[in-house]
């Protein structure tokens, strides 16, 4: 009589393998890069075999898309944890101190803390540079935490009456790209690059861009 396995339990043997592949592959991306990398190692690193990787997943390509989609899902996650750990302020404080806090926390919960990660970010931009058929699905794959981060930013704005001196767009690109490089160089070991002192440079970067009402009816902006 045969042994009969429920699919709930392939399911969760599929996702397990799954995992394992992905948690492999930002190691070994991260070391490597996307392209030099080879499945074959990725598959030693998982300790698995091709066949288990080419049950998964048709290409390397494809294994890039389901890590970013695993990724943006954390960061999903991590972006409203850290929306909700943060009171709203009352309009009449008439302060900048929940925009602070909240663009900074949205900076922070995207970028991330896995060092792996960061470096593999941008890996995955060089393999969509090389191979622009992988740019719209990885632009598809991040658009939720995208659009979460700027609606997040928005309403902060619109409840303080703020306004920005530069566009919502380019405020977040301008944020992410100065978080990104002091992660990178946290990473490679640079003393300016410590958790306070990255705080401290997005806060004074945050104060300059954005202008309150009684700031701008006192003589416009700085």
């Amino acid at each position: 009589m045969g042994v009969t396995v429920s699919s709930e339990v392939v399911s969760r043997r599929r996702q397990q393998t799954l995992d394992r592949l992905v948690a492999a592959a930002i190691d070994v991306f991260a070391e490597r890069g996307v392209e030099a990398a080879s499945v074959e190692e990725i598959c030693e690193r998982a300790g698995f075999t091709r066949g288990a990787f080419y049950s998964n997943f048709d290409s390397k390509e494809e294994l890039c898309l389901a890590i970013v989609r695993q990724q943006s899902a954390l960061m999903l996650e991590s972006t409203r944890q850290a929306l909700a750990a943060i009171p709203e302020a009352t309009v009449d404080d008439g302060s900048l101190d929940e925009i602070v806090a909240k663009v900074v926390a949205l900076v922070d919960a995207e970028i991330g803390h896995e060092h792996n990660w960061v470096v593999v970010r941008d890996e995955l931009r060089l393999y969509a540079y090389r191979n622009r058929s992988f740019w719209p699905p990885l632009q598809a794959a991040t658009n939720e935490v995208s659009e979460l981060f700027r609606e997040a930013i928005q309403e902060a704005f619109d409840r303080q009456q703020a306004q920005l001196l530069i566009p919502v767009e380019q405020f977040i690109v301008t944020l992410d790209a100065y978080r990104e490089r002091l992660r990178l160089e946290e990473i490679l070991g640079s003393d300016r690059a410590d958790h306070a002192s990255w705080r401290a440079g997005m806060e004074k970067l945050i104060r300059a861009l954005v202008v309150l009402p009684e700031r701008a009816t006192e003589g416009g902006t700085h």
